[in-house]
């Protein structure tokens, strides 16, 4: 008796050379599109993410004047700025890619009127340093440059290792800080006048509206002592004695000035 035929499942086609090679050559391209366009993608996010960032930085230097009635300077910006915004000075002076940030004050004004900060979002290109932005007019310079432009080397030399690089505008960011309107009505611009009309030291000291005590200041017997740009809330502390011995009256800054003369035994508000 014949035996049936044992049919054997056919064995399953590979790629051949030649289809392998399409395919890959079909990924390669795909790769060329898509890598590029992946990479733009995260440095706009980057880009949009440190905008916010420095927006939010922009804020917490008006708390700072408000609250200290000084700008933060170049020296501490990033340890007064950070205790006020809860983030770590190390946080505030780089961005995300390691960059340094640069904070400039306009020298044109004293105190400080405006405030830039800058930052680069890609490596290789250099931002000025504050001591570079010396003049009012470099200053200007940066202020009044559009978004998506680039300063002219007027302000600083290094603007022009930016222009050889293309799209070299998309990685910077410049914030602005106008500070002039918290002077304005925040900070009036006030005058307190201390005459010394006895035979004796007399002595002042202030304790600022975020707390901080100042060092008492002697009023020698028949001197004056005049005090400017005090702000509301500070409290002025006046002294029978030098050095801050016996208080004898104290009083709340408000909106206006004040004058007060010391007569030998109390300080009496004129």
């Amino acid at each position: 008796m014949k035996r049936p035929a044992v049919i054997l499942p056919r064995a399953a086609a590979g790629f051949s050379l030649i289809e392998l090679i399409g395919v890959l050559a079909i990924m390669a391209i795909l790769a060329s599109v898509i890598a590029p366009n992946t990479l733009r993608s995260i440095d706009r996010a980057a880009v949009n993410a440190e905008s916010r960032t420095l927006d939010n930085l922009g804020e917490q230097v008006k708390l700072c004047l408000r609250a200290n009635g000084t700008a933060p300077t170049a020296a501490n910006w990033t340890t007064t700025v950070g205790s006020f915004a809860d983030i770590s000075p190390a946080d505030i002076a780089t961005n995300r890619r390691r960059i340094n940030r640069v904070y400039i004050t306009d020298p044109a004004t004293n105190p400080t009127q405006r405030v830039l900060i800058l930052s680069s979002m890609r490596a290789g290109l250099n931002l000025p340093t504050a001591a570079n932005i010396n003049t009012a007019v470099r200053f200007q310079d940066i202020w009044q440059t559009v978004d998506g432009a680039l300063p002219t080397t007027a302000s600083w030399s290094g603007w022009t290792a930016w222009s050889a690089v293309a799209n070299s505008t998309d990685y910077l960011l410049i914030e602005r800080v106008n500070l002039a309107p918290i002077y304005n009505t925040d900070l009036q611009s006030l005058t307190l006048t201390l005459n010394n009309k006895a035979g004796t030291t007399a002595s002042y000291n202030l304790v600022l509206a975020n707390g901080t005590v100042q060092t008492a200041v002697n009023v020698p017997a028949g001197g004056t002592a005049i005090l400017t740009s005090r702000r509301p809330r500070d409290r002025l502390n006046l002294y029978r004695a030098a050095s801050g011995a016996t208080l004898d009256y104290s009083y709340v800054v408000n909106t206006a000035g004040r004058t007060f003369d010391f007569n030998g035994t109390s300080w009496i508000p004129q």
